[in-house]
């Protein structure tokens, strides 16, 4: 770590000092000491600038991102709490204000109040009303604790309505009650009041002041929103406190994160916000320090871990290098042992490789050469049993004539077609008629096999008969389509299709059955090419020695069956002839 450390550093002031000559010396000769480290602390190395540095910088980008991102929300949070409240005490304000306008602009309560004591029966006559209408005004509104008429008047003595503020030990809100129009708010002595002058417009005369005494929770209900929340809210008249809430003590202008001050309309008072720093400060959340302890350690864990393989790795590979330096001295008849199936277990196989090819002097040859030699040696194989095979059903063929066997007949002459064409003179290239008489003669031997126990299907276009193919493709395939899909059916009757058309300057031959195996096997799609039998294998590297990359054999599965594709270009070869 120590080497890792210093050879960063060294790094970090060659990119700075890089736009001079003496920097990018610098540069070159980190390099030079890098290259010069042995491989062990190379790989620390490369772990460390490319998973380490890069994988903390994404962590502390992430961290500063995401602490960003949750303060912004949490800004946002109360912002919106603090708009829903100030919203929320404003409508129940209005709701109080409301109830005083309907009280005060009642024409019978205006008319009570406006009768003289002479008129007193008819005052009697009407209390009744008026004292249901402000009882009723009272109760209908939860917010009012209290609600009381003053006037000039004395209209009862034990009247709990009904007061004469010449009684008032402290009337300044009366008066002023009296001369205002408005709907005035007041606080005394903790208590929250809210009055109105009760008055006609014309004539201009003011019958009295209706006083509501309201309670506490007009302000208070809302607050419940910032439970969770480290917040100071002040209802202020002027600089006097008329009601103060904090859930986690007092939060002043130095320590609140963010503050706000709004108006309640109406009132003449103000409600200031302040949220607690520590509020935002808990941004970094357990969640968060937690990732980043654990990517810490996943980090070193992995170091560790790294450092252990590679250590691990180059055990083996030193036991190579001591071996190849034995080659060098000039013996060849070491073994290296293959003990693992990664690179160098794989280097370890080619240079036994090589130098089996150096003790038995072959010089090496391209692969794809290679391939084409043995596939046409595979292919000549498949045709020298048949010539034997076929004089025999000769043979046999007019035994079964003389005896009278038309079955055994039959069944050798489709052979003898089947064996004549296979054989074809050795041709490996003819036209695309010989493939089809060839498939035709094996489908009608496999066809007696089975007792006739499947259907088959031809859409070949005659225009394309004349066309120029590699003989032998489509047997494998057909076998295939028998073998894996029609002998696998048990409730349903198999079908085997062929087709063969052209698309552009591509031919495609199709072989397609009814058969379910495959699918149940992988499922719909198609079949790798490792899964591929002896005989498609070798179609398929036919091809694309052919015809090259792009072309060859394909097999896909589906709920319908399997479909088998030979895909070909149309101008491949001339006709070619391999004996």
């Amino acid at each position: 770590m120590c080497l890792t450390t210093f050879l960063f550093s060294e790094i970090m002031k060659a990119a700075v000092r890089c736009s001079t000559g003496k920097g990018c010396k610098m540069v070159n000769r980190i390099a030079k000491r890098i290259n010069k480290q042995s491989f062990l602390n190379k790989v620390r190395i490369i772990y460390t600038l490319l998973v380490m540095l890069p994988v903390l910088v994404l962590e502390i980008f992430v961290l500063y991102s995401s602490t960003n991102f949750i303060k912004e929300q949490q800004l946002l949070e109360a912002k919106e709490n603090i708009e829903r409240n100030h919203l929320n005490i404003e409508n129940q304000i209005k709701m109080c204000e409301k109830s005083v306008l309907y009280v005060t602009c009642n024409s019978v309560l205006r008319e009570f109040l406006s009768l003289d004591d002479s008129e007193y029966k008819k005052r009697i006559q009407m209390t009744s009303n008026v004292n249901n209408l402000i009882y009723n005004a009272w109760l209908s509104n939860s917010y009012f604790s209290k609600m009381e008429v003053y006037s000039d008047k004395r209209i009862s003595n034990n009247d709990a309505v009904f007061k004469k503020a010449s009684d008032l030990e402290d009337n300044s809100w009366y008066e002023a009650s009296w001369n205002s129009a408005d709907t005035l708010w007041w606080n005394e002595n903790g208590k929250y009041f809210i009055t109105r002058r009760i008055a006609m417009s014309l004539p201009n005369r003011v019958y009295g002041v209706l006083r509501a005494e309201v309670k506490e929770k007009v302000f208070s209900d809302s607050i419940s929103m910032f439970s969770e929340m480290p917040v100071d809210i002040q209802v202020k008249n002027g600089s006097a406190v008329l009601l103060e809430y904090n859930n986690e003590g007092e939060v002043n202008e130095n320590s609140a994160g963010y503050e706000e001050e709004r108006n309640l309309n109406d009132t003449g008072w103000k409600i200031i916000y302040r949220i607690d720093a520590s509020y935002f400060s808990s941004a970094f959340h357990p969640r968060i320090i937690g990732s980043v302890v654990i990517v810490v350690l996943l980090l070193l864990l992995g170091f560790i871990g790294v450092n252990k393989s590679a250590r691990s790795l180059l055990h083996y590979l030193y036991q190579i290098i001591d071996q190849v330096k034995k080659v060098k001295d000039g013996n060849f008849e070491i073994q290296i042992a293959e003990s693992s199936q990664d690179e160098i277990g794989e280097l370890a196989e080619n240079i036994n490789k090589m130098l089996r090819k150096i003790q038995t002097l072959i010089n090496e040859v391209y692969k794809s050469k290679l391939d084409k030699k043995s596939l046409e040696l595979d292919l000549l194989q498949s045709k020298i049993n048949p010539h034997f095979l076929y004089n025999n059903l000769s043979a046999i063929n007019w035994i079964a004539i003389e005896k009278g066997e038309d079955r055994i007949y039959e069944i050798t002459t489709e052979l003898g077609t089947f064996y004549r064409t296979a054989l074809n003179k050795g041709i490996n290239v003819d036209h695309l008629n010989v493939e089809v008489e060839n498939i035709k003669a094996y489908v009608k031997l496999q066809l007696m096999a089975h007792d006739e126990g499947f259907d088959v299907e031809y859409k070949i276009e005659p225009s394309l008969l004349n066309q120029m193919v590699p003989i032998f493709i489509l047997q494998p395939l057909v076998e295939n389509a028998i073998e894996h899909g029609i002998d696998c059916m048990r409730e349903k009757r198999g079908k085997i299709s062929i087709e063969i058309y052209a698309e552009n300057n591509e031919l495609y031959m199709t072989v397609r059955d009814n058969g379910l195996e495959l699918y149940e096997k992988i499922g719909q799609g198609k079949m790798s090419h490792e899964e591929f039998g002896y005989g498609v294998s070798n179609v398929d590297k036919r091809i694309r020695i052919l015809c090259g990359e792009g072309y060859g054999v394909e097999i896909f599965a589906g709920p319908g069956g399997t479909t088998s594709i030979i895909k070909l270009r149309r101008d491949f070869i001339t006709l070619e002839r391999k004996v």
